[in-house]
């Protein structure tokens, strides 16, 4: 079943909320991308009091994710301190998102503290640039894996509809798997709703200002997948 996730930045509880009602299976809180004083401040028991109140104010999953500045997040401090306000957050939500390129020691520090946790791990990897031959990406792929991942995801940028079939055919050649891919871009934006029908598990949409090139809407998402009765059937041949 492929689950559409809402990318929330700006205003959380509010933005959470309409995601929810819009339809939306699952939240992602963009932690670098907060406009609020927890992120500025470094404060974990501010951003703890934040996640507390989404924790009553909405009834699906939430993925947590502070985003490297190289992988296109907003976060500028040190590693360190990205990976200790990440994992501050973990009693309080589903799901935690760390990149693939993240220094091993803390990439594989976050895979066992989210897997102690019982929680879902999702190892992401981004090309905001190009997308890479199909070899690469399947070993992408494998690489998030082997890291530890629950769900592999990779998103890149297509420059032609060739690309983008590229991406669709590494996401029908990995169906059988725990798979998110993605194409960015004006090229990529149909893809975010014909990889479910190929097999990706997830489907990232925007609440407010989109957290990355080509997001379409909750609503809109929904509705698209809903026209073509991919919900619920990516698992079929």
């Amino acid at each position: 079943m492929t689950e559409i996730v809402a990318a929330i930045a700006a205003d959380p509880v509010r933005n959470a909320i309409r995601a929810q009602s819009d339809g939306a299976d699952m939240i992602e809180i963009r932690i670098d991308l907060l406009d609020h004083p927890s992120v500025t401040q470094r404060s974990p028991e501010m951003l703890c009091s934040l996640f507390e109140e989404l924790r009553r104010s909405v009834g699906i999953p939430i993925i947590a994710t502070n985003r490297m500045s190289t992988e296109g997040g907003g976060f500028t401090g040190t590693e360190e301190e990205r990976i200790r306000i990440l994992l501050s957050v973990l009693d309080m939500v589903d799901a935690v998102d760390i990149e693939l390129c993240a220094e091993p020691e803390f990439r594989d520090m976050v895979v066992q503290s989210v897997k102690t946790a019982k929680k879902r791990v999702i190892i992401s990897y981004h090309d905001f640039s190009a997308t890479p031959e199909m070899v690469e990406m399947q070993k992408i792929i494998s690489d998030c894996f082997d890291a530890g991942a629950d769900v592999a995801k990779l998103a890149a940028t297509p420059h032609s509809y060739a690309d983008a079939l590229r991406l669709l055919r590494l996401t029908l050649e990995n169906r059988s798997k725990q798979v998110c891919i993605i194409g960015m871009g004006e090229y990529g934006a149909h893809t975010r709703v014909i990889a479910p029908l190929y097999g990706s598990v997830i489907a990232y949409a925007s609440i407010g200002d989109a957290t990355a090139p080509g997001q379409f809407s909750v609503s809109e998402l929904t509705g698209m997948l809903r026209m073509l009765s991919v919900r619920g059937h990516t698992k079929q041949s």
